[in-house]
């Protein structure tokens, strides 16, 4: 390895543990509480080293977000050649509640929600990320499945908003103002309620809410 590769190894070492050790401080204490002092030391790197990767405290924040977000609203990706529009439905929103709990997304929402008023231009890059990019990824799946005709065309932006909204009312809402707040065993006969509206309203065939004889 040459030394210029072997600096460039280090560098993003250094800056993967910084990210990480800011996830960690910043779910436990919160963005105001977090010292950036704390956050290099569970790093192993001088608060210099830190400044050199990350500007200020918001700026990391921001990194953290981002990285914590790269992986949520892929749901193009999750599309195969599923005719029920319900199932399709049910296996994106499992998607987005496993990235919503299992990657800690709820608890990065209570930072922003408590950081709104202080610090509104971080909250609104950081709802970039975390909201309007899974909105966007939303609406695609939408718009293909109107393009294969299982569904009517409509709004497909104003119908991400809708269909996520139902989702969030049933199960991100509860967990923001409850941590102790789980998925619950049935979540996916609320999800095919939730979405037999949406059905109702833009299917192709309306939907009568009964099962098969």
């Amino acid at each position: 390895m040459g030394l210029d590769n072997y600096r460039r190894s280090v560098s993003e070492a250094k800056q993967a543990s910084i990210l990480k050790a800011g996830r960690e401080i910043f779910l436990r204490d919160g963005f105001s509480r977090a010292s950036v002092a704390d956050i290099a030391r569970s790093a192993d790197v001088s608060t210099a080293t830190l400044y050199k990767h990350f500007s200020s405290k918001e700026d990391l924040f921001s990194a953290v977000v981002r990285n914590a977000a790269k992986d949520l609203g892929d749901y193009a990706s999750l599309l195969t050649t599923e005719t029920n529009v319900e199932e399709i439905f049910v296996t994106v929103t499992r998607a987005y509640l496993t990235m919503q709990f299992e990657r800690k997304s709820n608890e990065l929402m209570r930072i922003l929600i408590a950081e709104a008023s202080r610090n509104p231009k971080l909250v609104r890059e950081a709802a970039e990320y975390m909201v309007e990019r899974r909105l966007k990824s939303l609406q695609a799946v939408l718009e293909t499945l109107i393009e294969r005709g299982l569904l009517r065309p409509h709004d497909a932006a104003l119908g991400a908003r809708l269909a996520s909204g139902m989702i969030k009312e049933l199960f991100v809402w509860p967990a923001l103002f409850d941590p102790d707040f789980t998925i619950p065993a049935d979540a996916d006969e609320q999800i095919r309620a939730a979405m037999a509206v949406y059905i109702a309203r833009y299917g192709v065939q309306p939907h009568t809410g009964r099962t098969p004889d």
